[in-house]
């Protein structure tokens, strides 16, 4: 700003210190603000890009019938509402205390369910801007929420959620009061709004902003034409209520230039929400490698490619009796028939099987049960999660499976989503190594020429498992005396062969596999993992919306611990509950809508119209929308997928 020019204002009644940009300087500061930038805090340049800015109700507002009363966002986030998640596998990260988030949360629940309700469905055209806020917003609770993550890295979170919420707020005040009063110019405003309000250095916009009741401080010569009133030597600084000290580490929004264009924040401000978007919110699951596909390439660290006799779990069985020495053996039978090799039943990724402790709804087992049995793949089969059926069965082996798994579930939440550690899916018999629970390293053996190279690549594929869960997760090889948290029941030897507690278990490794699973097909159906990072969002929301009314893609582990079970329902007529079934279907159809092959049947549109289907054509748009579904999945990843479990009536 230019050392002869004075800043007056017409109708405000307060002078805030001018935000020089420096170029380069745009950036998060330790409170996750972004300093004199801040224009959810802070008055800013003026520019007609982001009108909204200057919308942005002040603390506590009350006007025009309108409340802005709310509990934390308009604060910054105290650095002592972080603490230590011991329990998420990974040490150093944390997340937010929960009272804190469960008033961030309100506070943003309570704006995105206010917008949604501005224009009474007349301006939906006007609001994607807002919507496209609200998806990010939902992204950055659930990260919050799911994902535990360092100290600096959650308070910028927290605060970009508060900062899209006051963004909002600034668009219902836009939407609700200013462009009304835009559109009746004979109709001055009598005093300012308790709004953020602007710089300009424009008269006519200076005009406009006071007429419409937005305080306004304008940039102009001294002369003597100028009135003044009364003078502000010392205006409000900037620090008073914002930190100005660097975060380490910090997101830039560009260099900008001299010009003195980076002053403007019609540009600077969606380069730096896209920072934000790519280094702090982005989160995604690894993809699972289909057929043809080096499953290595999944992952960050190669692990050698498994033969196709190595792994009997991934679906790929000898079927051949091994060969014999006996003599006996060669000759045929009495009747003229050699004698038969043992049949060996077909692996469970290949051929549904029931299992015995944790039923499936009987609409996902018809499904799955008419594919027959499948042809072994190409190459292993992965999964996102323990597959069920690793569970089946009696004996200790199976015990300690369960108990284990229950000790390093919390890691394997953190696994799935945080992109610093290695999430590819594994192979079952990764899974089963994992579930053993044997972390110790050994050391480097030297190479034996007699050691057949299958069982060096076994132990190897043993030796990278044992890396990830004792270096990467600090965790301690599986103790007999070691006892894990399910909820608020201690899992010990004496309890893990409860069918109750047992089938809890298996409910959450079908419902996870299932969510991670569907997640993925969509994915590789739409091609959506190319999109654009918002547009993806809103594809991954979508899909969560199958089993979640709300929130974003990353709710792909159902947190019962706080009641966030699933909502997803699988009855059909004539049972009773098999009308509210219908909201899953709704959204199934809705996510199979742009999947390739839809039959016929599925292309309802709006898919509300099955709430007028009798109960016999819903019961069979039912089968025919798991049918689709489940040869969608074969045909990607040749084996079957994992369906949804029946909810346990007597959960502990």
């Amino acid at each position: 700003m230019d050392r002869r020019a004075v800043v007056t204002t017409p109708n405000a009644t307060w002078m805030p210190e001018f935000p020089v940009a420096t170029p380069g300087r745009i950036c998060t500061r330790v409170d996750g603000r972004w300093g004199p930038q801040e224009y959810s805090i802070w008055p800013q340049l003026y520019h007609s890009n982001v009108v909204h800015h200057a919308c942005i109700p002040a603390k506590d507002a009350n006007f025009l019938g309108l409340s802005f009363k709310y509990n934390v966002i308009y604060d910054p986030v105290p650095e002592g509402e972080w603490e230590l998640d011991l329990a998420c596998g990974v040490p150093d990260l944390g997340r937010l205390k929960p009272p804190f988030l469960a008033l961030l949360g309100a506070d943003a629940r309570g704006v995105m369910q206010r917008f949604q309700r501005v224009g009474g469905g007349t301006i939906e055209d006007q609001k994607k801007f807002g919507y496209h806020l609200c998806a990010t917003i939902r992204q950055a609770l659930d990260r919050l929420t799911i994902l535990p993550t360092w100290r600096t890295h959650v308070i910028a979170v927290a605060a970009h959620v508060s900062r899209l919420c006051l963004e909002l707020l600034g668009l219902i005040v836009l939407f609700e009061v200013v462009q009304p009063r835009v559109r009746h110019p004979s109709r001055p405003a009598k005093e300012a709004l308790p709004l953020r309000g602007a710089f300009t250095n424009n008269p006519a916009t200076a005009q406009g902003l006071f007429r419409l009741g937005i305080p306004v401080w304008f940039i102009q010569p001294l002369t003597k034409l100028v009135r003044v009133r009364e003078v502000y030597s010392y205006p409000d600084a900037i620090s008073s209520k914002m930190s100005e000290e660097l975060s380490y580490p910090r997101l830039y929004s560009g260099e900008g230039d001299l010009s003195a264009i980076v002053q403007h924040p019609g540009d600077w401000p969606f380069k730096m929400q896209q920072e934000v978007l790519q280094t702090l919110l982005d989160a995604d699951l690894s993809s699972m490698p289909s057929e043809g596909e080096d499953p290595t390439s999944a992952s960050p660290d190669a692990r050698p490619t498994k033969k196709a006799r190595l792994d009997a779990d991934g679906g790929r069985k000898n079927v051949q009796a091994p060969p014999s020495t006996s003599r006996r053996s060669s000759r045929p039978t009495h009747r003229g028939h050699r004698s038969q090799a043992p049949a060996v039943e077909p692996h469970p990724s290949l051929r549904y099987k029931p299992l015995m402790e944790c039923p499936v709804p009987i609409m996902w087992a018809s499904a799955l049960s008419a594919v027959g049995t499948l042809p072994p793949p190409k190459s292993s089969s992965m999964y996102y999660w323990p597959p069920p059926f690793v569970f089946e069965g009696p004996g200790d082996k199976i015990n300690r499976y369960f108990r284990n798994y229950v000790r390093i579930r919390h890691f394997l939440r953190q696994r799935l989503l945080d992109p610093t550690i290695n999430a590819a899916p594994l192979r079952v018999v990764e899974w089963r190594d994992a579930l053993w629970g044997d972390y110790k390293v050994q050391a480097d053996e030297p190479s034996q020429s007699n050691i057949a190279s299958r069982s060096k690549e076994r132990r190897q594929l043993q030796e990278n498992i044992r890396r990830l869960f004792s270096a990467t997760a600090g965790l301690p090889s599986y103790d007999a005396s070691q006892t894990g948290e399910w909820g608020s029941t201690s899992v010990m030897a004496e309890n893990v062969k409860q069918s109750s507690l047992r089938a809890q278990i298996l409910w959450e490794i079908h419902e996870v596999n299932w969510r991670c699973e569907l997640r993925e097909l969509d994915s590789v159906l739409t091609g959506s993992r190319v999109w654009g990072t918002l547009q993806r969002w809103e594809r991954e929301s979508a899909v969560c919306r199958v089993w979640s009314a709300e929130g974003s893609g990353l709710r792909v582990i159902p947190l019962w611990e706080q009641d966030g079970r699933s909502g997803a329902s699988w009855v059909s007529p004539p049972q009773p509950q098999w009308t509210a079934a219908r909201a899953t279907f709704r959204e199934l159809l809705r996510v199979m809508a742009r999947w390739p092959g839809l039959p016929e049947e599925l292309k309802v549109s709006p898919p509300e119209a099955i709430i007028e289907y009798t109960p016999e054509d819903y019961e069979r748009l039912q089968r025919s929308v798991l049918a689709f579904y489940v040869r969608s999945f074969v045909n990607v990843f040749h084996r079957l997928p994992v369906s949804p479990a029946v909810f346990p009536d007597n959960w502990l």
